[in-house]
């Protein structure tokens, strides 16, 4: 899933937030809930996890 770091302009927390295509919903802040939250942009990541497409094996590879 994309990520953006944020970080809370209240108690100074840095945290990653999902952002989804669309959602303009602002973040909040884990540690306070304050909502003066800064983006830091250009640096969205991609928070990956153990989904389907870890568990597949033995997938035949396409025509070589």
């Amino acid at each position: 899933m994309p990520t953006a770091e944020c970080r809370c302009n209240a108690c100074g927390h840095t945290f990653a937030h999902l952002t989804f295509k669309g959602d303009d919903t602002p973040p909040v802040c884990p540690r306070c809930k304050g909502r003066d939250i800064r983006m830091t942009t250009g640096q969205e990541g991609f928070m990956a996890g153990s989904g389907l497409g870890s568990h597949i094996v033995g997938v035949p590879k396409g025509p070589s």
